[in-house]
């Protein structure tokens, strides 16, 4: 360990970050006095602090250590009451909260059970219920979800929140953990390290600012796209930069120069150019982009306005989020309408444009080649989710994503293919089995 500044603020949960290695758990320890370093400064609560000699400070601190290893002969209640003993407790205080801590992790029908026997969920609930003993102002956790089930991830989860801001909460709460998606559910702020020194620290929101240079970006798909739109949308006033997104045919990402909504101006440029804008949803950042923007920086840096920060950076990457607006009727019957979307209805739908601004419907085309244009896009669209599938299985292998958020990707992916591959055989159905003696159309039913 060395340069590092680790500030966790009174009140709310501070997520503590890092890969392997990093020096999380050995960071803990020195806080705990279990090792000491060679140099530096503590101060706890406003006071110095030095870990191997002020027991009253730390006595303030609950500490939980990674999969906590408890006597074996000894049930959970005898866990809690041997350890209120350490704390120096009295035996009222002792009953007192041993029998409100199994209470409040809901332990009390295992609390007779010998430790061996508790899942591994029980098992870190015990481990917070012996932090919490004798009522500490900061709770030290180092990987209380690690080996977890969903179910009691999820559990674990509302007993954190209850602990800053339940009807007895107001404590503090040093969180390290691997699991990202959880801090980004949990922490407010954190710290991340690397290497033994810290990287960056501070409240999520005001990082997020920093990485994208405080401006709104949008992910932009639309049902065709060509030139003189790009080039159109480039030339808004408030747009800064316009660049195509990876793996995908007929979506942008638009950076804008401030927060201006603008998705109504992109909705009528894509009409005016014989189009529709399908989606248009705002790109927002997770822990986990966070982490990988500072830590290992593996994405290239933005064509325009570099980030604040240090310089193994990379942009942000879209996050699923709820969709903003899905963009104009579809047209009717005879118009040419490209790929549908399958998307569910839109939550705030744009206001059809008025019929002064409305371009003029374009030709009629045979039903016969609408078919066809619309099976190859479908196609095209089945491909390029297959491909994306294909790539999410090496991320997996790679460690570039965690399980969890693997298996939501991919059951997302699955289903979207689904409702591409029925899209299909529906058309393909429609097509008159004569098509290709008569591509014309004239004698489709």
């Amino acid at each position: 360990m060395r340069s590092l500044q680790l500030t966790v603020p009174r009140g709310g949960l501070h997520g503590f970050l890092g890969r392997n290695g990093a020096g999380k758990t050995t960071t803990l320890k020195c806080i705990m006095g279990l090792l000491r370093p060679e140099g530096g400064q503590f101060e706890l609560f406003g006071e110095p602090y030095h870990p191997a000699k002020a027991f009253k400070l730390r006595g303030r601190i609950g500490y939980s250590p990674e999969l906590p290893i408890f006597p074996a002969h000894l049930t959970g209640r005898r866990v809690l009451q041997q350890y209120g003993r350490m704390r120096g407790l009295s035996p009222a205080e002792i009953r007192q909260e041993t029998k409100y801590l199994l209470e409040t992790l809901e332990l009390t029908g295992a609390a007779d059970s010998k430790v061996p026997t508790y899942s591994k969920g029980m098992q870190a609930k015990l481990g917070i219920a012996v932090a919490m003993l004798g009522d500490p102002e900061l709770l030290v956790l180092d990987e209380p979800t690690s080996g977890l089930d969903p179910v009691a991830m999820a559990e674990l989860r509302e007993l954190l929140r209850g602990l800053v801001t339940g009807q007895n909460g107001g404590r503090t709460v040093l969180l390290s953990s691997h699991q990202l998606h959880e801090v980004q559910q949990l922490c407010s702020s954190v710290t991340i390290i690397d290497g033994g020194s810290m990287i960056v620290e501070g409240p999520v929101d005001q990082l997020v600012h920093m990485m994208t240079g405080g401006v709104e970006v949008y992910r932009a798909e639309f049902q065709s796209l060509d030139e003189p739109l790009i080039a159109d949308i480039r030339s808004l006033p408030e747009v800064a930069l316009v660049e195509p997104v990876e793996a995908s045919m007929n979506a942008l990402r638009i950076r804008l120069k401030s927060d201006t909504d603008l998705r109504e101006n992109f909705a009528r440029l894509a009409v005016a150019h014989r189009t529709f804008l399908l989606s248009c949803v705002r790109e927002t950042l997770s822990v986990e982009d966070l982490f990988l923007w500072f830590v290992q920086g593996r994405r290239k840096a933005p064509a325009v306005q570099q980030p604040i920060g240090p310089p193994r950076v990379s942009p942000p990457r879209v996050v699923p989020s709820p969709s903003v607006s899905a963009i104009q009727q579809m047209p009717e019957r005879g118009v040419p309408l490209g790929l549908p979307s399958t998307r569910a209805a839109p939550e705030n739908p744009i206001a059809p444009l008025p019929a002064a601004i409305a371009p003029s419907a374009p030709a009629m085309e045979s039903p016969v080649i609408q078919l066809q244009t619309e099976i190859r896009n479908l196609e095209k669209a089945l491909d390029e989710q297959k491909n994306l599938l294909s790539q999410l299985d090496g991320d997996l292998e790679n460690g570039r994503i965690e399980r969890v958020r693997f298996d939501e990707k991919e059951r997302s992916g699955l289903d979207r293919i689904a409702e591409i591959e029925k899209d299909l055989a529906e058309r393909r159905q429609q097509l008159p089995k004569d098509t290709a003696e008569n591509p014309s159309g004239e004698r489709y039913p």
